[in-house]
């Protein structure tokens, strides 16, 4: 079945918002997983926690 009153300028007025919300939220995850990666090189250069391999004692 296909909608009888179809006013394509009305439906990309009322979906622009949250097309536009979505976009941000992605962009805002990319920034963030960008940063997580940065920090994960960062830390495997200065490793701060012991090996657990450091606590087994033969």
């Amino acid at each position: 079945m296909s909608a009888s009153n179809t006013n394509l300028e009305k439906q990309a007025k009322r979906h622009r918002g949250p097309l536009i919300g979505i976009a941000f939220a992605l962009a805002w995850a990319a920034v963030l997983f960008a940063g997580f990666m940065i920090w994960t090189a960062y830390q495997a250069d200065n490793p701060t926690a012991q090996s657990p391999a450091a606590y087994i004692t033969e």
